[in-house]
Order: structure tokens, then sequence, then C-alpha cells
């Protein structure tokens, strides 16, 4: 299961514009999501059913859990029908909240540049949609603990919510982040994260997926429940 933090110089093409590989890639991260929610959905229902036959009765939760993990897994099926044989399933992403803090911003400074109709009523929506996306929560920190790791002090939170949560890599375009255009390997206190463009990712991780077999329109079966 590979996990990723993804920086807003990839999450903003990826959610803003509605063709190119980056939003291909974001329904690949949606599926992930939604395999990762079914998954830990039943491990929760289980728990809360054995719990109620060890009381000998009714748990709360146990309804609100199964609902939960139908809609998650209609929905995971939805997307599945169209998606092509190989697309890998697995991949997750990991949020934190000054990563979702920087989206927010980047999408008031910039969002119009890349969708000329977005309007501030829509940043929210936008916000919860990377939310959940998201679906492993980086520990908590605050950004007053973070450590100065680059050059631009605006990308040290994403880089330490890849190094805090261990995630297996970073993927970004920014140059403070990705020197040399390919990767770099970062470490701090113990923990390392391999940073790479999204470039280097389509070609080193996932050469094999049948991008042009992706609409990235099929991202709204991530979202909404199947017709």
């Amino acid at each position: 299961m590979p996990s990723v933090v993804i920086d807003t110089s990839i999450s903003l093409p990826a959610t803003l514009s509605p063709t190119g590989v980056r939003r291909r890639f974001w329904v690949v991260l949606a599926l992930g999501a939604l395999s990762y929610e079914v998954e830990h959905g039943r491990l929760e229902l289980d728990a809360l059913t054995a719990e109620a036959e060890q009381e000998g009765g009714g748990v709360g939760g146990v309804d609100n859990a199964l609902a939960r993990l139908e809609w998650a897994s209609d929905r995971r099926a939805a997307l599945l029908e169209r998606l092509p044989y190989g697309t890998p399933e697995d991949w997750v992403a990991i949020g934190s909240r000054p990563l979702f803090d920087e989206y927010e911003r980047k999408l008031r400074e910039i969002g119009t540049k890349l969708d000329p109709a977005l309007h501030e009523a829509d940043i929210p929506r936008l916000r919860r949609q990377l939310e959940a996306l998201c679906v492993i929560p980086a520990p908590l920190f605050q950004e007053a603990d973070v450590p100065v790791l680059t050059a631009d002090p605006k990308d040290d939170p994403i880089l330490y919510t890849a190094l805090v949560a261990a995630a297996d890599l970073l993927i970004s375009g920014d140059k403070h982040l990705v020197p040399d255009k390919q990767q770099e390997l970062w470490e701090h206190d113990g923990q390392t994260v391999l940073a790479l463009t999204f470039e280097t990712l389509l070609a080193d991780r996932l050469d094999e997926v049948d991008w042009d077999q992706i609409d990235g329109s099929w991202l709204a079966r991530a979202y909404d429940e199947p017709d």
C-alpha cells in the first residue's frame, strides 16, 4: 500500500483542471481511498459486532458503520467498473491540517488561473473533497513546531507531514522539495521520505497504468452515490 503526500503543485491542477494525467491520477487516489475505507470499515464493523455480542445487546454505531461501509463499497464498485484492468487499487493519500490549509490558501491565490470559473463558494467544497481523499491522517502537530527543512518556509509543513506520517513518497513539482527535478531523499530526526516529481512518479512507479483509458470526470463517482 504506497502512501503518498501530495503537494499543492500537483493537487491544484488535479482538482481544478478537468483533463490531464494529474486529474486521472486523482481518480486512482480516489479509488485507493475507497478501498482503504472499505477495508477499515469492515474491521470497524467486525469490532462493533463482537462488542455487541459480548455485551448481549446493541452497541451504538453498528448501523452507521454498516451504512457507511455499504456506501463506500458501492462507490468503489461504480468506479472500478470504468477503470482499465491493472489500475492500482491501493495507493492512498496522507493529509494534515497544514496541508489542507495550504491547499485552501493556494486556491484563493491562484485558483482562478487554473479555473477561471472558480468562485469563493467552491473553495470549502474542494477542501472537503481533498480531506475525503486523504484517508490517512498524519500525526497532529502545530506549525510552530515544524523545523526549518527547506529554503521555503511554506514548504516545510508539507515535507514535515510526509516525514512524521512515514509516507512512502512526497509528490511535488516544487523546486525546494525536488531540487534536481527528479527526486530527493529527505531525512529528519530518523525519518526519511523520497520526494519525486509527478513525471518521475509516472515513469518509475506507475508506468503500467493505461492513463489514456481513464477519464477525469469519473472522479465524481468517488464522491457521489452510484445511480
